[in-house]
């Protein structure tokens, strides 16, 4: 009986952990990925986007694309995708829209 009342507090204790421990990053937009240029090294951007929602890695070239998604100026959902070459700099970036736009769903 006495487990049974403490089920709920540690429930609200470990929900709260995972919301400290969860950090998503800035707050994604246009403008900030306006700032990421070719040549930026992976840190440079981490340090202005934070860590990536996907990776993916191009074994033939040697690349590695890191993909994040956000709501663009316009209401369109959006994949922003960011591809580092060999040396492990920005070589391009790329948006490509999902949604249809303006519904935010």
């Amino acid at each position: 009986m006495q487990l049974l009342k403490k089920i709920p507090a540690l429930a609200a204790a470990l929900v709260l952990a995972a919301c400290v421990a969860y950090h998503p990053g800035p707050a994604r937009s246009d403008a900030l990925f306006a700032r990421i240029q070719p040549g930026m090294t992976q840190d440079e951007v981490l340090q202005i986007a934070g860590r990536p929602d996907q990776t993916m890695p191009f074994p033939m070239s040697g690349n590695l694309a890191w993909s994040y998604f956000a709501w663009d100026t316009w209401g369109y959902y959006i994949e922003q995708s960011i591809t580092f070459g060999r040396d492990g700099r920005v070589q391009s970036k790329y948006a490509r829209r999902i949604n249809d736009g303006g519904d935010h769903k």
